[in-house]
């Protein structure tokens, strides 16, 4: 084998990303609980009942992506051992765990600690979009050591993807919380906002396994 670390490191890369993406689904359907339930349209009962499930599983899914982020960084120390590029990823896991944990306290939080929560999930949106390109571009570093220059390609086209879906799920996240918080929109609008946003955030997480998936063989048969 030629790349030997990396190889290992990718494997647990990829078992964390399994992970994030069972977190995101779980913290999707947490935010889409909490919005119903803070609705002025939801029974009083009713909407207790479902800010109280929504922030068990936010926890839950914050406790699950520090879990993965932990993964992460064995997976990217190891790899970067025969490719450095990729331990540039591994402060941006650190913050990008920490602030999702934290965040996940806020989230059924109004005024300053509602805007607080909103501030630590987009640093750490943005903290998640500097690792996929840390790590998907050691990835291709990676890939033309190994004269896969098909790898190479693929990584550009999922890379440019991967940041645009960021973006704009960025942009939603903000924009979800800013309705919920100032009542600008209908309970309607901000839970098919939270639904797109669950969707490109998957997306997401879909990609890099489909890159990872490919490294990792890739990284075997050399």
């Amino acid at each position: 084998m030629k790349f030997p670390n990396a190889a290992k490191g990718v494997k647990k890369i990829f078992n964390a990303e399994i992970i994030s993406l069972i977190a995101a689904l779980v913290s999707g359907a947490g935010l889409v609980m909490s919005l119903i339930g803070a609705s002025n349209e939801t029974d009083e009962s009713a909407g207790t009942t479902l800010l109280a499930v929504s922030g068990a599983l936010l926890i839950v899914s914050g406790i699950a992506l520090l879990v993965a982020g932990i993964m992460n960084i064995i997976g990217f120390i190891q790899a970067a051992k025969d490719e450095e590029g990729i331990k540039r990823a591994v402060l941006c896991t650190v913050f990008s765990a920490l602030f999702a944990f934290v965040a996940a306290f806020f989230e059924n939080q109004t005024g300053f600690l509602g805007g607080l929560g909103t501030v630590l999930s987009s640093i750490a949106t943005v903290l998640n979009m500097l690792v996929a390109l840390f790590m998907i571009g050691g990835l291709m570093n990676l890939s033309a050591k190994c004269n896969r220059h098909d790898m190479v390609k693929r990584g550009h086209s999922i890379l440019t993807t991967i940041v645009v879906s960021y973006l704009i799920t960025l942009a939603l996240s903000i924009l979800i919380r800013f309705g919920a918080y100032t009542s600008s929109f209908g309970a309607g609008v901000i839970n098919w906002l939270s639904g797109l946003s669950a969707l490109f955030t998957v997306f997401i997480y879909v990609l890099e396994l489909i890159y990872l998936a490919k490294a990792k063989k890739m990284l075997a048969e050399n």
